[in-house]
């Protein structure tokens, strides 16, 4: 063979084994698991006899102990608590990067100092493999003692290369089993990352929405169980191309879902499909009526049945944070106003949003890739920002 034929031929394997698992893989979840349903309560009113308005804001590490953080995410465990995670180095994407956890307990205002829970050199030995760096930490409990942590890691390349590792808890986060690799691909199992929390399950598994970068940009979701101690996974497609990712899930009812996902067009602006059937089946990416500066959001429905979001309002930088509702499933939104961060030239990114078991809401995102904030209100205080008339 000459060396023409031969480089041709290596070129259709490689692009074959990239693109097989996007061939195999179809939207949907498929008939094994049309008896699921999300967990999700109907709406009600107001928690609590104080309906006054209530806010707070501050940073997870306010010694700022790391050059660069980015990517957090929280989860509620036993007694009211809440557990943070995010990663932080010298920079984005460097081999000193490591996965952090601090817990603020109900009711206080500081929280505990960071913890090191994953390192690269922690992950490499646990994974039984090269890893050259560790990336996204995603947090998501069961409301008690047991505590999941899905982590990026990334053996070369960039992000584009990472796969998934799983790492549990059973008591609220201070100690964790090793981490198991999440095996999403009979092939290279690359390019699988996820930001965003997941949905709750009526059997007790979760289905968490991640996201491909390698072979287009697209959003996915990961099916999780386990029950009985054994751990089952799988993963389907929500919407196949290159123009929407990262997305965040929404769930409306327990068979009705939104995604809004983040944009990797020229179009500048977050999308959004929907489901009727728990994930089964996914409508055609519409507009969703907000801007999109190639960056993350968060959304999340309130237990009042609103919908919640946290994005950048601009098109084209990451310099202000915004808050806006939706009382329709969507449809339409309505900005809070002031804007919760404006500063040019500045970074305030990937939010990410809890609301916990006392009514709070609980926003968490990168500031100027210095710390993390935390801001906490209640459904008072949001209803007082949208009084106001928003650009």
């Amino acid at each position: 063979m000459d060396s023409r034929k031969q480089r041709w031929g290596w070129t259709v394997v490689v692009l074959g084994l990239t693109l097989m698992p996007l061939v195999l893989q179809r939207p949907g979840r498929g008939a094994t698991m049309r008896s699921q349903a999300f967990a999700v309560a109907p709406p009600v009113g107001e928690q609590s006899a104080d309906t006054r308005p209530q806010f707070s804001s501050g940073f997870i590490d306010a010694d700022f102990r790391t050059p660069s953080v980015h990517v957090a995410s929280l989860c509620e465990i036993s007694g009211g608590r809440l557990l943070a995670a995010w990663y932080g180095g010298t920079r984005e994407g460097t081999r000193d990067v490591n996965i952090y956890t601090a817990t603020l307990g109900l009711g206080q205002t500081n929280w505990s100092a960071p913890r090191a829970i994953v390192t690269r050199e922690s992950a490499q030995r646990e994974l039984g493999r090269y890893v050259k760096k560790v990336g996204n930490a995603l947090l998501f409990s069961d409301g008690g003692g047991r505590v999941n942590l899905l982590y990026i890691s990334i053996a070369f390349g960039g992000w584009s290369g990472s796969a998934l590792n799983l790492k549990t808890s059973t008591d609220s986060g201070q100690t964790w089993g090793p981490s198991q690799r999440l095996q999403l691909s009979p092939f290279f199992n690359i390019s699988e990352l996820v930001k965003n929390q997941p949905a709750v399950l009526n059997d007790g598994g979760w289905v968490v929405p991640i996201y491909h970068e390698l072979a287009g940009k697209f959003s996915e979701l990961l099916w999780l169980s386990t029950e009985a101690g054994a751990l089952s996974y799988h993963k389907t497609r929500v919407n196949g191309g290159v123009t929407a990712f990262q997305p965040a899930l929404i769930p409306l009812s327990a068979r009705r879902a939104l995604v809004l996902a983040r944009d990797n067009s020229n179009a500048s602006q977050l999308w959004a499909s929907q489901s009727q059937d728990t994930g089964d089946s996914w409508s055609t990416l519409t507009s969703a009526g907000l801007p999109n500066p190639f960056s993350g959001l968060d959304a999340i429905r309130l237990r009042d049945g609103r919908v919640l979001i946290a994005f950048n309002d601009t098109r084209d930088n990451r310099s202000n944070l915004r808050l806006a509702v939706s009382a329709d499933e969507g449809a339409s939104w309505q900005r809070a106003n002031p804007l919760l961060e404006a500063e040019s030239g500045q970074e305030f990114s990937y939010p990410f949003l809890l609301q916990s078991s006392d009514g709070l809401i609980h926003l968490v995102y990168t500031w100027k890739r210095k710390g993390v904030r935390h801001v906490a209100f209640n459904a008072a205080w949001l209803d007082t920002q949208l009084g106001g008339k928003a650009p």
